[in-house]
C-alpha cells in the first residue's frame, strides 16, 4: 500500500477511533487527527464549527484523503473541502447516524432540522460510506417491530448514489481473552450509561426484569453513573459498577458465565464482541448487528416478550457448556484485523 496522508476527524476519541488510527499508522500512513467534541452550549458549538472550517481547510489541503468517524456536524466542513479539492472522503457510520427513534428520542434523522439536512448532504457528497453492520444501510425490521425505530441509510435517502460497504469493527484478540475462572450463575451487561434515556436504549430495564426472574443468580451492570438507578429500583441480586478500565472489564468478562446485550438500538456492540472473546455465553436482542455477532453461540430474543425464555435458557445451560468457546471462535472468524486492513487498502488505493 502506498503511504498516504490521512485526516481522521471524530467527535470523541473512542476505542474504535483509536484502533483505526493505530491500524493506519501501522501500515505506514501519516494520520492527522481533528477532534470536535459534541458540545451543546452555543459558544463552544460555534467554536467547533469554526475550527472545522478553518483547520479543516488546512488539513485537507495537506492530506490525500479524509475519513470521518460518524456522520454529523463535524463531517460537513471536511467533506466540503475534500469535494472542492478533489480528494476522496469516507464516512464511517456506527448507529446514531442512520436512525430515527421517536419513542427513544434518538437518531440524527429524528427531526427535520439543520442537523439532519447536513447529514443527508454529507452522505450525498462523500466518496464512500462504511457501515459497521448491513442493517444500518438496509434498515432493521425487528427494531421497527419492537419500538417503531426507523433505520437504514437507504430508507432516509432512497436515491442515494454514494457507494456503501459493510465494514465491521475489529478487535484485539490477544488482549480480549479469558484470564480468570468463570463463576456459575453470573450474568453481566456493560454500557456507558450517563442518563435515563441511555439506560432505556441500552435495554437495562430488560436486564432488571431478567434479574427479578432469577433471584438465585448474580447480575452485574458495569458502566452506569451514580444516580441513574436508585437502589430501591433494582433487586438485591444486581451489583452496580461505575466506569471500568479495559483491565477491569476483561476481569468482569472473564469471571461471568453469561453476557446480556439488551439494547433496543445498536450498530455492532464492541462490548458484546469483547465479552464473547472472553468466552461469555451471549444473550442478545434481535436488533441490528447483535444477532449476527451471536449466531448459534448463545440465545437471541425478541425484546421484553422473550425475557422468560431467556431465563429458561440460562437455567438450562451448565457452566461446562462449550458455547463460550464457540462464541470466541465466532468473533475470531468474523471480525479479524486483516478484513479491515484490506478495506482501508482498497479505499485508499482506488480513490485517488
Amino acid at each position: 500500500m502506498n503511504p498516504k496522508k490521512v485526516l481522521l476527524i471524530y467527535s470523541l476519541k473512542q476505542t474504535f477511533v483509536s484502533k483505526d488510527q493505530k491500524l493506519l499508522t501501522s501500515e505506514g500512513h501519516t494520520v492527522f487527527s481533528l477532534e470536535s467534541p459534541p458540545y451543546s452550549d452555543p459558544f463552544r458549538f460555534c467554536w467547533n464549527r469554526m475550527k472545522e472550517i478553518f483547520l479543516g481547510f488546512f488539513y485537507v489541503l495537506k492530506t490525500d484523503v479524509v475519513i470521518s468517524w460518524f456522520n454529523d456536524y463535524h463531517s460537513t466542513a471536511v467533506v466540503f473541502w475534500a469535494q472542492i479539492m478533489g480528494k476522496p472522503s469516507l464516512l464511517i457510520v456506527g448507529g446514531y447516524d442512520a436512525i430515527s427513534s421517536p419513542k427513544l428520542m434518538y437518531g440524527i434523522f429524528l427531526k427535520n432540522n439543520l442537523r439532519s439536512f447536513l447529514a443527508r448532504w454529507n452522505f450525498k457528497k462523500a466518496t464512500e460510506i462504511w457501515v459497521v453492520h448491513k442493517s444500518l444501510e438496509q434498515g432493521c425490521k425487528s427494531a421497527f417491530k419492537q419500538e417503531g425505530t426507523l433505520s437504514g441509510i437507504r430508507y432516509f435517502l432512497p436515491q442515494l448514489m454514494t457507494r456503501i460497504l459493510e465494514v465491521p469493527t475489529v478487535y484485539n484478540f490477544d488482549y480480549w481473552k479469558k484470564e480468570y475462572t468463570k463463576k456459575e450463575k453470573t450474568v453481566l451487561t456493560v454500557a456507558n450509561i450517563p442518563d435515563k434515556r441511555t439506560l432505556l436504549r441500552k435495554g437495562i430495564p430488560l436486564f432488571i426484569k431478567l434479574a427479578q426472574k432469577l433471584p438465585d443468580y448474580e447480575f452485574t451492570i458495569a458502566g452506569i453513573q451514580k444516580g441513574v438507578l436508585s437502589k430501591t429500583a433494582i433487586p438485591q441480586n444486581i451489583k452496580l459498577l461505575g466506569k471500568c478500565s479495559a483491565e477491569a472489564l476483561k476481569k468482569e468478562y472473564s469471571k461471568h458465565q453469561f453476557y446480556f446485550q439488551g439494547s433496543l438500538i445498536e450498530g455492532l456492540p464492541n462490548v458484546l464482541c469483547e465479552a464473547m472473546l472472553c468466552e461469555c455465553i451471549p444473550l442478545g436482542n434481535r436488533v441490528f448487528g447483535i444477532p449476527d455477532a451471536i449466531g448459534p453461540t448463545g440465545f437471541i430474543f425478541e425484546g421484553e416478550k422473550d425475557i422468560k425464555a431467556v431465563g429458561q435458557f440460562i437455567q438450562s445451560t451448565p457452566l461446562d457448556s462449550d458455547l463460550g468457546k464457540q462464541a470466541r471462535k465466532r468473533i475470531l472468524h468474523k471480525y479479524s484485523m486483516p478484513l479491515r486492513k484490506r478495506a482501508f487498502e482498497n479505499f485508499l488505493n482506488t480513490n485517488k
